[in-house]
């Protein structure tokens, strides 16, 4: 049993969101005092992104709150308030469930630790760094980053048991952590990896008319929020993480048995579902439905990669999360609630020609502080428009000006910012402060060691003047 103080603790913080979610129901539908239409909006937002940051309340019940005040107080049109269900980002989720369940019933997860683990065992620090790099390296493959979490994690939890991390330990959290960044963090570099990039390129095709390529793109990004950066991440996590616990135990190469024959079948599944992702330029098919129909195989009777009552022990508080995340800058944005706010902050922004680093540390600051409210895949559709007004303002090109997007949306401060992030808490992989603490960390080290290195790089690189 919880102790007393505990349990009244508990209780009066469900009693204050309780009293939150009264004070905004009432403001979206009392009678006789209409409110306009951004502040119902700001106010909505602004109760589900405090619930989920202070954690009050369980992230799913927030989403499910979100709805239904979004339906009751007529906040948007239902299709814009339940848009996150209609978004691949959930149905990634959905099927790298169902994947990843998949890869612990067969034992492939295991299989693939077991032949890991012998080459990072020797310290914490290679261990850490040959995790980090592994993951970091599927972002070439699968562009998808939900996905890749999803696939990513249960090998990740295999590789720390067998490598002595038992659950719990500082030490293992770190090892999944690296993990996570690492396939996340730099994947804002590199075009096609990350539903920001894609979003980004799409917003700039209809707002400019011109996208940038994939050469000049990871040119301008990847050096320094690419690569330093998971070289940074590495020695955070090492720092931050390796104690008594965190010697690798010594881990003999795993006996030469043959794979049966359900990991054999969903080893060629994962197979060709990773050809499809990274050949989606080819084909068009996008990530989310090669996920599904991978999922579909695994769940279909007597294919022998899952039990018979799978489906039921899935759990789908997940789902219900980041449909909620992705709802709240469909809303956001429909409402013109975020386009306010950074005209807004256009208005009171000092830019001039005359100070290209403070400019650049605006348009960066300002795709940041937009992220916090519409999440990083809303940045682009809201900061874009804005883009031929900033670029006469500061005297760069507009392709320039839409670059500090990027810079701006690789800063997670948040974990409901990202949902690959929010997925590694909902299913148990690691404990929300952990990753809380660590976006915290890792956003305060870009910003204030990277962007400024960033700057320097696309000067001599003549992007800016």
């Amino acid at each position: 049993m919880s102790p007393p103080s505990a349990v009244a603790a508990m209780s009066s913080r469900q009693t204050l969101a309780l009293a939150a979610m009264a004070a905004v129901a009432g403001l979206l539908v009392w009678p006789f005092s209409p409110v306009d239409s951004l502040v119902r909006a700001g106010c909505l937002t602004l109760l589900a992104i405090a619930l989920w940051t202070t954690g009050w309340l369980p992230p799913w019940l927030t989403a499910l709150a979100f709805f239904t005040l979004g339906m009751i107080g007529k906040v948007a049109p239902a299709g814009v308030v339940f848009a996150g269900f209609a978004s691949s980002a959930v149905w990634l989720v959905f099927s790298g469930a169902v994947l990843g369940e998949a890869m612990r019933h067969t034992g492939l997860a295991q299989r693939l630790a077991d032949r890991l683990a012998p080459a990072l065992c020797p310290s914490y620090a290679r261990a850490v760094a040959g995790t980090t790099l592994f993951s970091a390296a599927m972002l070439f493959v699968m562009p998808s980053a939900m996905g890749r979490a999803m696939l990513l994690l249960p090998i990740l939890a295999s590789l720390a048991d067998r490598l002595g991390f038992a659950p719990g330990l500082r030490a293992r959290h770190g090892l999944i952590l690296g993990g996570l960044f690492g396939t996340y963090l730099p994947a804002t570099t590199v075009l096609p990896a990350n539903i920001p990039n894609n979003v980004l390129v799409g917003s700039m095709e209809s707002v400019l008319g011109v996208v940038p390529s994939y050469g000049a793109y990871f040119l301008l990004h990847f050096p320094i929020l690419g690569a330093l950066r998971t070289v940074l991440l590495i020695g955070l996590l090492v720092l931050l993480y390796r104690d008594g616990s965190s010697r690798p135990a010594r881990v003999a190469p795993a006996p030469r048995e043959p794979a049966s024959l359900p990991q054999r079948r969903l080893g060629w599944l994962l197979a060709v579902s990773v050809a499809l992702w990274s050949s989606d330029a080819w084909h068009h098919i996008p990530a989310a439905w090669v996920g599904m129909a991978a999922a579909l195989a695994c769940l279909y009777p007597g294919s022998g990669l899952l039990p018979a009552d799978a489906f039921g022990k899935l759990r789908f508080e997940a789902i219900f999360y980041v449909a909620g995340i992705v709802s709240l800058g469909a809303v956001a944005d429909a409402s013109g609630l975020g386009a306010a706010l950074a005209r807004q902050a256009l208005d009171v922004l000092p830019l001039s020609p005359d100070a290209p680093g403070l400019a650049f540390a605006l348009l960066a600051g300002l795709a940041t502080v937009v992220g916090l409210g519409v999440t990083l895949p809303g940045v682009p559709p809201v900061v874009t428009p804005l883009v031929p007004d900033l670029a006469r303002a500061v005297g760069w090109t507009p392709m320039a000006v839409a670059m500090t997007e990027v810079v701006g949306f690789s800063s997670v401060i948040l974990p409901y910012q990202a949902p690959p992030l929010v997925v590694a808490i909902q299913s148990g992989y690691l404990p929300g402060r952990d990753v809380v603490r660590f976006c915290l960390l890792t956003s305060a080290l870009t910003i204030f060691a990277l962007w400024p290195l960033d700057y320097w790089w696309w000067r001599w690189l003549g992007v800016v003047g």
